[in-house]
């Protein structure tokens, strides 16, 4: 725009130059053509603003780690007469994009330009990919309109926005599952129908004696009833053994940091449940003031777990999540705590760990 301004201005003045130089009647409706232009040129771009809107489209809700993905803009002229050109300008940032180690690879800029005809509309595709997992904001921050010429422009701020959740790579990690993990009892509502335990409230199943069955184990109403030896199995609770705390501390979180520990955190996850392992992920959530447990059996329940630790924000006062995690586990019983922040180091049981050991 500002060189077509100083054009303009450098043609103002080689024509009020000729007009002194010359006489004629067509240097002097030119140069009065050249000193209308401008307001001319702000009753369009005046009119033009209040007809020309720009919206989202399609637009995806859930993305992958380094997969392009695509959505739309759409903008509409909604005058009769007038085309018009224009240019869009679009923010895409991380949801930790004002920690101070953000890097610039997370924060980007995008363009769209062009012209929309009287009474049409256009539809923008966006492609978009991000080397992070986490959360994709953007954000339309102007919509720049232009005269005829393209000689003055009016510009308006947009505040329309869109989350995009990009989900980390999932991966199988070095694992080692051991027998306290294995014969650990947890206090669950629920009991295994795949294997048997040593918790008495629950039975797991009832079959015939058969040596070296204990005499405590066996039946002796349904033996009566049946006319034979018959031993009960205790049943086996699917409760969560092994505690996964998901620490992010403000001063230490930054998009590659939350990147790699959601990387991390997800990969364990996977290789738990790969192992039978029933697991339980959790973290403190200062700005709600609780501590977010979730239950994870299924290969649903990984992805449910890191898309809600997608919106979580760092807390500030590291007091006041050790107070947390000490009221939301009290009297809890797990074969292994397993901490893991944004470092991506995991300690379990209090002690550095590189080759898992639960």
């Amino acid at each position: 725009m500002l060189r077509r301004a100083a054009g303009y201005i450098l043609t103002v003045l080689i024509s009020l130059y000729l007009f002194f130089m010359y006489d004629g009647y067509i240097w002097t409706g030119l140069l009065i053509l050249e000193a209308l232009y401008p307001f001319v040129s702000a009753v369009f771009l005046w009119h033009m603003q209040k007809k020309v809107t720009v919206h989202f489209g399609r637009f995806p809700g859930m993305a992958e780690q380094s997969k392009r993905f695509t959505g739309t803009l759409v903008l509409k002229n909604r005058s009769r007469i007038w085309n018009v050109r224009y240019r869009v300008l679009a923010q895409v940032k991380n949801h930790f994009s004002r920690q101070r180690a953000f890097p610039k690879a997370s924060l980007m800029r995008q363009k769209f330009s062009g012209s929309l005809a009287p009474s049409k509309e256009r539809t923008e595709l966006i492609e978009l990919d991000s080397e992070y997992a986490g959360m994709l904001e953007y954000q339309l921050e102007s919509l720049t309109l232009y005269d005829m010429l393209g000689i003055f422009c009016w510009k308006l701020h947009l505040q329309d926005k869109r989350f995009i959740g990009v989900m980390p790579a999932f991966e199988l990690m070095p694992l080692e599952i051991t027998r306290r993990t294995r014969e650990f009892l947890a206090d669950a509502d629920e009991y295994s129908t795949e294997r048997k335990g040593d918790d008495p409230s629950e039975i797991y199943q009832v079959r015939e004696y058969s040596p070296p069955d204990p005499i405590r184990s066996i039946h002796w109403k349904l033996s009566a009833k049946e006319d034979e030896l018959m031993v009960k199995e205790n049943g086996f609770p699917k409760g969560c053994v092994v505690l996964l705390w998901i620490r992010l501390p403000f001063a230490d979180t930054d998009s590659a940091g939350f990147h790699r520990l959601l990387e991390r955190a997800a990969s364990l996850s996977v290789t738990l449940l790969e192992e039978k392992c029933i697991h339980m992920a959790a973290w403190f959530e200062e700005k709600s003031g609780r501590v977010i447990k979730w239950r994870v059996d299924t290969a649903e329940a990984v992805y449910e777990w890191i898309w809600r630790l997608l919106f979580t924000e760092p807390f500030h006062v590291k007091e006041l999540e050790r107070t947390y995690f000490e009221d939301a586990f009290r009297g809890v019983n797990f074969s292994s705590v397993v901490i893991l922040g944004t470092d991506g180091v995991f300690t379990v049981n209090g002690e550095a760990q590189e080759l898992l050991q639960l």
